[in-house]
C-alpha cells in the first residue's frame, strides 16, 4: 500500500520531500470526444474536480513529521497559473503556498524541449534540504526521467499506485 511505503521511507530518512503533480494527479482529467466540448470544459481549471481519495491520502502524509509536501506543476500561461493557485487554496490548503512550484511556459520557465526533465531540475534544487525526494505524477516520461536522475536519492510513483 502506498501510505505504508511512504511511512517506511520516512522511518529510514531524516527529512523527506514529496513533490505532487496537479493535472491528472490531484485534479481530475476529463476526456471528451468533441473538441468544442473539450475547449468549453477546460475554459477554467476552477471547474475541474479534485481527486478526493488522493487528496485524503496526502492529508494523512502531511501529518508525518519529517515529510514536506510540495506541489510541482506545469502551466501553459499566467492565467492558468493563477487558477491553479486558487484551486489549491480551495482544495489543498494544507500544503503551504510557499511549497507550490508552478512553472509557467509563457514566462519561459519551461519549454517543450525540457518538459520531461524540468521537474527533476526543481527537485534537484531542494536536494540539500532533504535526504530523500519523491515525485508523484501521472506522466510516464517525466517519471522515467526523474527516476533515472534521482538514482538512489529518491523514488517516483505513478498516481495509480496510490489507489491500489
Amino acid at each position: 500500500m502506498f501510505i505504508d511505503k511512504i511511512k517506511e521511507i520516512s522511518k529510514n530518512n531524516k527529512k523527506v520531500a514529496i513533490f505532487v503533480d496537479m493535472d491528472g494527479t490531484i485534479v481530475e482529467y476529463r476526456i471528451f470526444g468533441d473538441e468544442e466540448k473539450l475547449i468549453k470544459a477546460h475554459e477554467s481549471l476552477l471547474n475541474e474536480k479534485p481527486v478526493l481519495p488522493i487528496i485524503e491520502i496526502l492529508k494523512e502524509i502531511n501529518n508525518i513529521e519529517n515529510i514536506d509536501l510540495y506541489i510541482l506543476s506545469l502551466s501553459k500561461n499566467s492565467k492558468i497559473k493563477e487558477e491553479k493557485k486558487e484551486w489549491l487554496r480551495k482544495y489543498v490548503s494544507f500544503i503551504k503556498p510557499n511549497n507550490w512550484i508552478i512553472l509557467n511556459k509563457e514566462e519561459g520557465e519551461y519549454n517543450s524541449e525540457n518538459r520531461d526533465y524540468i521537474k527533476y531540475i526543481q527537485i534537484e534544487k531542494k536536494m540539500n534540504e532533504y535526504d530523500y525526494e519523491i515525485l508523484l505524477d501521472d506522466d510516464h516520461k517525466i517519471l522515467k526521467t526523474t527516476k533515472k536522475n534521482l538514482q538512489d536519492r529518491g523514488e517516483v510513483f505513478h498516481v495509480s499506485s496510490i489507489l491500489v
